[in-house]
C-alpha cells in the first residue's frame, strides 16, 4: 500500500490528526505489515500531503480530507442502444452500493451473474486519484452520432456536488473509471 493509501486510511478512521501524529500511525501500520522496513521520515509524510494537497486540508499543523472533495455518495448511469443500460449508486458513508442493469435486446447475455464485489474503500482512492471533481460538465462527440454510449455521472461530497454527462465522449481516465467501476460491481460495465 503507497502512502498516501495509508493517509487516506488513517484519516478515514481517525479523522483529523497532527502530522506527527499521523507519521506515528504510518509507522505503526508499516511495522504491523512488514518488519524488515525502515519507519517513515517526516519529510515523506509532508511530500505526499504537498503533492496531493488538492484532496488534504491542513491547518495548524492538523491534517483532514478536504470536505469539497470527499465522497459521501456517487450516481453513475451509462448505457446505449439497445443495451445493456447500467445504474450504480455507491454511498460511501453507509459502505455499500447498488447495481441495476437493464436490457432492451433479447440477444443480450443478461443471465450472468456479477462476480465477487469489490472493496467500496479501494473504489473511494481510485475516485481521489481520477479527480472526478475536475471533469467537465459536459462531452460530446462533435460529429454524427448513431449508435452511442451516453453517460452521467453525479458525486456528493461533504461540501459540493459535481455533475458530469456526455455522449459518445469521455473525459481523461475514463478507462481508468471504468476498471474501478467494473471491479467494485463484479460485473464488467463499461
Amino acid at each position: 500500500m503507497s502512502i498516501f493509501e495509508n493517509i487516506l486510511d488513517i484519516l478515514e478512521k481517525k479523522g483529523a490528526i497532527s502530522i506527527p501524529s499521523l507519521l506515528d500511525e504510518m509507522n505503526k501500520l508499516s511495522n504491523f505489515q512488514n518488519t524488515s522496513r525502515k519507519p517513515l521520515e517526516l519529510s515523506h509524510v509532508k511530500s505526499v500531503i504537498s503533492r496531493k494537497r488538492e484532496i488534504f486540508h491542513i491547518k495548524n499543523n492538523i491534517v483532514t480530507i478536504d470536505p469539497d472533495k470527499e465522497p459521501i455518495l456517487l450516481s453513475v448511469s451509462l448505457g446505449g442502444y439497445p443495451g445493456p443500460w447500467y445504474k450504480v449508486e455507491v454511498d460511501f458513508m453507509n459502505g455499500y452500493f447498488v447495481y441495476f442493469e437493464w436490457h432492451l435486446s433479447s440477444f443480450s447475455h443478461r443471465n450472468e451473474l456479477p462476480a465477487a464485489s469489490g472493496s467500496i474503500e479501494e473504489f473511494k482512492k481510485e475516485l481521489y486519484r481520477l479527480k472526478i471533481w475536475k471533469w467537465q460538465k459536459e462531452y460530446q462527440n462533435p460529429g454524427i452520432i448513431l449508435d452511442s454510449v451516453t453517460w452521467s455521472i453525479k458525486l456528493i461530497t461533504k461540501e459540493n456536488i459535481f455533475e458530469s454527462q456526455g455522449i459518445q465522449a469521455f473525459p481523461e481516465g475514463w478507462e481508468k473509471f471504468c476498471k474501478a467501476l467494473s471491479k467494485l460491481t463484479g460485473k464488467y460495465i463499461c
